[in-house]
C-alpha cells in the first residue's frame, strides 16, 4: 500500500465531513484538452495549478499522456501564463517530475517545529521558502525524513504555489486542475481559487487503495451535489 496515500488519508478522513461542503468545483471538463489557452483567456486565468498523476498522465508515468500533450504545451507557451504543480508526492517523484516538467515549479509542503516550509523545484535544483525554510534546510538537500508531509487537501500549499508564482494577492485569478475531488478541488476552493475537475487517466494504473478512494469520493460527490455536468458544476 503506497505511503503516500496512507499519509493522505489519515489527513483527509477526520475532515471527511467538513471538506464534503467544499469540494464542488468550478466547472467540470471533459478532458485537459478542453482547457485551450483561448478559454483560459477568456476566463480572466493568469496562473494555472497542476494535479499530476491521473490528470495530465497514468499514476507515476514518465512524461504527459499523448493525447494531452501537445494541448498542455500549447499551455506552457501562452503568453503571460504561469504554471505550477501542486504535488502529493514524495521526494523521488518529486526529483522525476522536476525533470518531466523542468520550466514549471512544482510544491511540496512538510510541517517544521518553526512552521510550514514548502520545497520547490524547478528543475534540478530544489530550494524552500516559508516560515520554517530555515529549519527545513537544516535538514540538507535529501530526504527530509524526520519533517511531516502537507498534503492536499491544503490552503497553504495551494498558497505557497500563488507566492511562487507572484499572484498570492489575486488567487481568484489562479485555476486548479485536478482529477480528486477531496485533494485538488478541496485544497482550490480552500484557498479562494477556481478549479476544474477532470476525469482521471488511466484508472487501472493507480494502486487499489487510491482507485477504492476515487470511487467513494464520487459517489460522495453525487450524493452532496448531484451528477456532475460537463462545463458546469
Amino acid at each position: 500500500m503506497s505511503a503516500t496515500w496512507m499519509q493522505t488519508a489519515r489527513r483527509l478522513l477526520p475532515r471527511l465531513a467538513s471538506l464534503s461542503r467544499r469540494i464542488r468545483p468550478t466547472f467540470h471538463l471533459d478532458s485537459v484538452n478542453g482547457l485551450s489557452a483561448g478559454r483560459v483567456r477568456d476566463l480572466g486565468v493568469e496562473a494555472v495549478l497542476w494535479d499530476v498523476d491521473g490528470t495530465l498522465m497514468a499514476h507515476h508515468a514518465g512524461r504527459v499522456d499523448p493525447a494531452l500533450a501537445a494541448g498542455f504545451e500549447d499551455l506552457l507557451r501562452a503568453p503571460g501564463l504561469r504554471h505550477a504543480i501542486v504535488s502529493n508526492c514524495q521526494e523521488a517523484r518529486f526529483a522525476e517530475l522536476g525533470e518531466i516538467f523542468p520550466a514549471v515549479p512544482v510544491l511540496l509542503g512538510y510541517e517544521t517545529g518553526a512552521g510550514a516550509a514548502f520545497r520547490v523545484r524547478r528543475g534540478p535544483r530544489a530550494s524552500w521558502r516559508g516560515p520554517g525554510a530555515a529549519a527545513a534546510s537544516s535538514t540538507g538537500d535529501g530526504t527530509p525524513g524526520e519533517l511531516r508531509p502537507i498534503r492536499k487537501p491544503s490552503r497553504r500549499l495551494v498558497r505557497a504555489a500563488l507566492e511562487e508564482l507572484d499572484i498570492a494577492d489575486r488567487p481568484e485569478a489562479a485555476l486548479m486542475v485536478g482529477d480528486q475531488y477531496f485533494t485538488d478541488i478541496a485544497s482550490a476552493n480552500l484557498a479562494g481559487v477556481r478549479s476544474a475537475k477532470v476525469p482521471t487517466l488511466h484508472r487501472a494504473s493507480f494502486p487499489a487503495p487510491v482507485r477504492w478512494s476515487q470511487r467513494l469520493e464520487a459517489v460522495l460527490y453525487r450524493l452532496k451535489h448531484g451528477l456532475p455536468r460537463p462545463g458546469g458544476a
